[in-house]
């Protein structure tokens, strides 16, 4: 707990560090003072006063000494709000962090003499990326968190390879259309107006119901034509979040989320989410949850031996704590077919003799179509979950978002420094391999490895016939 304070503490407040410094000279500096304190001392209901008739002698004699003084005790003053401000986000606040945030990518392996950036894009032109199923199954996909858009707000969004127009209604429903407007192809999320229940364009003021796309008033036609309309994708706002039902063949949804009644009751508090940026077809992610035979190697290792490749079992740091772990995967039957769950208890040992038995954790992961999952956890000090979305902004490059609900009376600092910290290391780990392997469609498997084998049978109910497929011009060039 002490390390993953510190670790997650420096990254995110480095950047503060000055202020820090600064806080605490100005401190020292009041303390060898005396005149000042002196004033603040007396005890009376004259203080005030004191300190007004003390400001105008100083700044006429110009003591600089006494006036450094005064400035210093206005710097700690505002230090201490600071750190009260950061001591209540700690135990009330929400957390947002954002991970390798500079270069959208983890799971490199550094090169002297070239940035990350540099690496990654090199990684991503020289990878064989193998023989991948469709890059956009079909089902439900996270656009936002209902809070991003306020009633009369407008966005726009880009995802598994569209454009999309995301409003919020007067009447409080969301409406997600296609970006482009049919007339002269502005984008309806860049600028458009939320006008009672239709969007306005930006362009010729066009507006489109939010219900059914039909362009409902063009303000210098005399009449609106029945063909001016654009398509209205089907939406859903559950547990605090917005998404779009994608199906290549424009069929209805066939499934939908499940509704979580500790966050809709307030019992569950949203504490903060992480997000990675993974270069990978999105079936790598969830397959891990079948891929029961890489956990020993990839995450037996405790988190305090960071997210690096070689902190493993053979290092001091990588012996002091580590994870055992019993693990099962299956579908579940109709009529939820669409959900393959995963069940998980893991055991922390010291030295991997001596069970941690307070830092037991028991899990039951549902994954719900392609991109969704939630997982459930029960703690010595409380419950939660982690919702798990997936988000292919490209064919091969996924958004992996994980945020973290527990009861309401978990600290915050509890819930993301120690639990969603914790869990972005293990996730590193993982964006290793993603981020370097080849998609292998007839993999050479054991028998133990039975699970990966239905794991994919399972998956492959979200493609269909017209799922969009990469083609290639040449050897390892991707193309559409």
């Amino acid at each position: 707990s002490i390390y993953m304070y510190i670790h997650v503490y420096t990254v995110r407040m480095e950047k503060w560090i000055f202020y820090h410094i600064f806080g605490l000279f100005a401190a020292v500096h009041i303390y060898r003072s005396s005149s000042i304190l002196n004033i603040l001392s007396v005890n009376d209901s004259n203080v005030t006063s004191r300190v007004i008739d003390y400001l105008p002698n100083l700044l006429i004699q110009l003591d600089i000494g006494e006036a450094l003084s005064i400035l210093s005790l206005a710097i700690v003053f505002l230090y201490v709000v600071y750190l009260l401000y950061k001591l209540y986000q700690a135990v009330f606040g929400k957390t947002f962090i954002i991970f390798k945030q500079v270069d959208r990518d983890v799971g490199y392996v550094i090169t002297p003499g070239r940035t990350k950036r540099d690496i990654a894009n090199m990684v991503r032109r020289r990878k064989r990326i193998g023989d991948i199923p469709p890059p956009y199954p079909n089902g439900w996909y996270e656009i936002m968190r209902s809070e991003d858009l306020p009633v009369g707000g407008a966005k726009a969004v880009s995802l598994i390879g569209q454009h999309f127009a995301v409003f919020r209604r007067e009447n409080g429903q969301v409406s997600i259309m296609d970006a482009y407007c049919p007339h002269l192809g502005a984008n309806l999320g860049v600028g458009g107006q939320v006008r009672g229940n239709c969007i306005e364009c930006p362009f010729h003021g066009w507006q489109f119901d939010g219900e059914t796309g039909q362009c409902t008033s063009i303000p210098y036609a005399s009449k609106v034509p029945s063909f001016a309309k654009t398509k209205v994708w089907p939406s859903l706002e559950i547990n605090g979040f917005i998404f779009i039902w994608y199906d290549v063949e424009g069929r209805e949804p066939h499934f939908y989320l499940d509704e979580m009644p500790e966050i809709k009751k307030g019992k569950w508090a949203y504490k903060g989410c992480t997000v990675h940026y993974v270069n990978c077809h999105i079936e790598d992610i969830p397959e891990n949850g079948a891929d029961i035979a890489h956990l020993k190697t990839v995450h037996e290792t405790g988190v305090q031996a960071g997210s690096k490749v070689d902190y493993n079992l053979s290092t001091w740091i990588g012996r002091i704590l580590t994870h055992h772990w019993k693990v099962n995967w299956e579908a579940l039957p109709p009529p939820q077919a669409h959900i393959g769950r995963m069940t998980l208890s893991m055991n922390i040992k010291l030295f991997g003799k001596w069970n941690i038995k307070p830092f037991d954790f028991h899990v039951v992961v549902d994954q719900i179509g392609p991109a969704v999952v939630y997982l459930r956890f029960k703690l010595l000090f409380g419950n939660g979950a982690f919702l798990q979305t997936i988000v292919p902004e490209e064919p091969v490059m996924q958004r992996l978002t994980h945020y973290i609900y527990c009861d309401w009376w978990i600290p915050t600092f509890l819930a993301t420094w120690i639990l969603l910290s914790g869990d972005a290391i293990q996730i590193e780990r993982d964006a290793i391999v993603w981020g370097n392997k080849t998609y292998v469609s007839k993999p050479v498997l054991v028998k133990e490895d039975n699970l990966i084998v239905a794991h994919r049978r399972w998956y492959s109910q979200f493609y269909s016939e017209n799922s969009t497929r990469l083609s290639f011009k040449k050897e390892d060039e991707a193309a559409w």
